[in-house]
């Protein structure tokens, strides 16, 4: 199970790489790579804690591949013009802020410790659902009603700004280290 787990990571490492074509052509394929991806997302977290071997490097992996599947398929999506480039910015902006957060959090640590929240991880789940509104778009024009995929915009860059302040406010709540000798 643990090794299904990994290659269920790296299949959507794969799918990232296909994505941009598939979006960029239209049509149901970008829809099935969506589909595929997303059961993979839900799949490979559970098998790998079920298998006892989930890991950091692991969990890394698991965020790499979801990013690079999500931001290159809204990213071509906004090249050609299906959603605003404000769309993949945001996450952008919230996958570098968790990337240095995580970094900061990881300082003399021998495994990384991801800045994992609640904003975040629903961030991350709203960035699926907006490409899958998308590809879903791209398979069955005008299947959607009207308000749907721009309301789906708003919310993806709403979360991941949230999820960018939350990470913000979170560092400046934190007490601040005392540096120096004690007693002096």
């Amino acid at each position: 199970m643990a090794r299904l787990a990994d290659l269920l990571t790296a299949l959507r490492m794969v799918l990232a790489v296909l994505m941009p074509l598939a979006v960029w052509r239209g049509g149901p394929l970008a829809a099935a790579l969506w589909i595929v991806a997303a059961a993979s997302d839900y799949c490979d977290g559970p098998l790998a804690r079920r298998a006892g071997s989930a890991t950091a490097r692991g969990a890394v992996l698991d965020n790499v591949a979801d990013v690079a599947f999500v931001l290159l398929g809204l990213g071509t999506a906004a090249a050609i013009g299906r959603v605003p480039w404000l769309v993949p910015g945001a996450i952008l902006l919230s996958v570098v802020d968790y990337a240095r957060a995580s970094f900061e959090g990881s300082r003399g640590m021998v495994a990384p410790a991801l800045a994992r929240s609640r904003v975040g991880h629903a961030a991350g789940v709203v960035n699926y659902a907006c490409l899958g509104l998308v590809c879903a778009e791209l398979a069955w024009p005008r299947a959607l009603p009207p308000p749907v995929l721009p309301t789906a915009e708003l919310a993806t860059v709403a979360i991941n700004v949230a999820a960018v302040v939350v990470r913000a406010v979170g560092r400046t709540r934190r007490p601040s280290r005392i540096r120096g000798r004690r007693g002096a």
